[in-house]
């Protein structure tokens, strides 16, 4: 087996496009200038890698724990690992009768049908929350890359290696909006038992600051009363009274220790070809006119409907809006009543921010006394 360092090396720079060679005691390469402007490092460069010597001057040092490596390393660890990979076509399909089931509008007509490549992407996402400790957990996401639409896992075999274009601008987009969108909506229930455990937690933590401030107060309420002068009165009372501000503070203390916080980083992912037919057809909402289009997955056999305008599911059980005849699911579709005010892809509105609710004892504490009280 060869080293381990160098073959790591030859690899990263001639996939960014350089020319790798080997030379006594390390490497040389010749990078493009791109390259070398996000490296920081001449376009030409020799890279050391004997342990015998030091290198030498004008080369890079290429061993283990020296920062062009390292450097190398967090490069290749930002970006994921995407391979691509082609599915065999199956057998053309008709389009039964029965999708898509339109809630509030009529179809128009024979649908138009035709063949086309579809791209998907299986992307791995690990999902992480950081609350008082760190929870974990991947989860895979097929997207259709055509618009974004979140879509059922292929659930066949026999893909191949494919070499392919790379993902396009409004390939990228569509994967980044779908990716955020996902998060937003259903990140939370990757992690709703950690979530759960928090929210007990905050309880019970609640519950024990409000028991120890209830006897505090009670305890200042005492120690006022058995005051044996006014100066001595009055240094209590202004202690009692700073009581409420206290537990405010404590209050926010555990809240900025207990804050759930989300994120969710693609790990890898396959971009997937697979041979897709498309069936179109006019569709009226009202008085007004537009167009559905349903894919079917030869591959796999599964039909799939157009995207939600709101939460990015790919529905064959669908709502158009009044206005702009906008895709919505069942869930977002509020039974039909979609006018211009009331479409949520019309107004662009976003889901509420996913929240953990608590009830807090210490909100119906009363505590705190003035020489008044």
């Amino acid at each position: 087996m060869g080293d381990p360092v160098q073959e790591f090396l030859t690899l990263t720079l001639s996939s960014a496009g350089g020319v790798v060679e080997d030379a006594p005691g390390g490497l040389q390469a010749l990078l493009p200038p791109n390259v070398a402007r996000r490296l920081g490092v001449p376009e030409e460069i020799g890279i050391h890698l004997s342990s015998a010597e030091p290198p030498g001057e004008g080369v890079l040092d290429g061993r283990i724990g020296s920062s062009f490596l390292e450097r190398l390393v967090a490069d290749r660890l930002e970006r994921p690992a995407i391979a691509a990979v082609a599915l065999p076509a199956g057998l053309p399909a008709p389009l039964p009768e029965s999708l898509p089931v339109l809630l509030n509008a009529v179809r128009l007509g024979a649908a138009e049908r035709r063949r086309t490549d579809g791209r998907f992407l299986a992307a791995e996402v690990r999902v992480t929350l950081q609350g008082e400790e760190l929870r974990s957990a991947v989860v895979s996401l097929t997207i259709r890359l055509a618009d974004g639409a979140r879509t059922e896992a292929f659930r066949v075999s026999g893909a191949y290696p494919l070499a392919t274009a790379p993902l396009d601008d409004r390939e990228r987009h569509n994967a980044r909006a779908a990716l955020r969108s996902w998060l937003w909506r259903e990140g939370p229930v990757v992690h709703v038992g950690a979530l759960e455990t928090l929210r007990r937690r905050a309880r019970r933590d609640l519950e024990g600051m409000a028991e120890y401030y209830a006897s505090l107060d009670a305890e200042m309420a005492k120690a006022a009363a058995r005051a044996r002068s006014d100066e001595e009165r009055l240094r209590r009372y202004a202690k009692w009274a700073a009581l409420p501000g206290d537990l405010d503070s404590r209050r926010e203390q555990l809240r900025l220790r207990i804050r759930p916080r989300l994120a969710a980083r693609m790990v890898a992912a396959t971009l997937i070809e697979s041979d897709v037919e498309q069936f179109e057809f006019a569709v009226r909402r009202r008085s007004r006119e537009g167009s559905v289009t349903i894919c079917h997955r030869t591959t796999d056999g599964v039909f799939e409907g157009p995207a939600c305008a709101s939460c990015g599911v790919a529905t064959l059980c669908l709502y158009l809006c009044d206005e702009r005849l906008h895709v919505l699911c069942e869930a977002c579709g509020q039974a039909g009543r979609l006018d211009a005010a009331r479409c949520r892809a019309c107004r662009g509105s976003c889901p509420e921010q996913p929240t953990v609710s608590i009830d807090d004892p210490t909100a119906r504490l009363r505590i705190g006394g003035s020489p008044q009280t």
